[in-house]
Parts: C-alpha cells; structure tokens; sequence
C-alpha cells in the first residue's frame, strides 16, 4: 500500500537523543488511540507499533546525523489507511541505506531484521535525509 492510499494522522519532531525514544513510544501509542479509540483494546497492535517505530528512531539516532550532531533530529509521521498503519521515520542520513546485518556472532544490529520478520518495509530518499518506513495490518475492529 502506497502512502497515497493512506491519510497523514500528524508528524512530530524529536531531538535525536537516545533518551527521547520512550516519548516516541508514548507519542505514537497515544495518537493511535486518539484516531482510533478501538486500538486500546489491541494490546499486540500497539506493542508492535511502540517496538518497532523505536527501532527505526533508534537506528536515526545512532547512525545518522540525526543524532551524531547536537542540533539533530528526527520526525515520526503516521499515516492511516483503511487497513493498515503506516509509520515514517524521516531522519538525516542520506548517504547510506539502512541494511539487515547477517552475522550471527555480532553483538547488535538485529534491530532492521525484527522490522522484516514483523512488516512490511522499505526506505526513500530525500535532499537531506531518508525516510524509513514500515506498515503494519490493523484489524478490521481497528480501521480508518
């Protein structure tokens, strides 16, 4: 499903310090259950939400400029459609993509291969930064 399908719910700027990702995972929770109040009783619809959009502002945070440089930041947007969720980590690393680690014996990096294994992803870029991005299915009780 292409964003165009789908209806901006808000967008939100944060610093890019490792210690803002829990109000990010606030942030995201609470605004789907202000768009769609039936989402409070999906507690599996909303942890997944919370793990994976702080895994994506993770990785802005500890591998961009975003949060390399002491005025960086990053920009959380959510999208809704009629039966998925679309969330965007705008970030200001554009000179490499983000990618899947395959050794098994390093210590992190496993955090893009959760995204997979739990949704559909992808990343654009753009002039000064990139959007990574997942969707993930809401139930039909959940819909827009």
């Amino acid at each position: 499903m292409t964003a165009a399908r789908m209806r901006l719910v808000d967008e939100m700027r944060f610093p890019g310090r490792p210690e803002i990702l829990r109000d990010v995972r606030t942030y995201v929770a609470r605004r789907l259950v202000m768009e769609l109040p039936e989402a409070a009783d999906d507690s599996r619809l909303l942890d997944d939400l919370r793990l994976l959009v702080a895994e994506l502002s993770a990785n802005a945070i500890k591998h961009t400029v975003s949060g390399r440089w002491r005025r960086g930041s990053f920009e959380v947007r959510m999208w809704l459609g009629a039966n998925h969720i679309r969330m965007e980590v705008r970030d200001q690393g554009w000179w490499s993509g983000p990618r899947i680690r395959n050794d098994p014996d390093e210590i992190g990096g496993r955090g893009l291969r959760l995204v997979a294994a739990m949704a559909t992803w992808g990343v654009s870029r753009r002039w000064f930064g990139r959007v990574v991005w997942f969707e993930i299915p809401i139930e039909k009780g959940c819909a827009a």
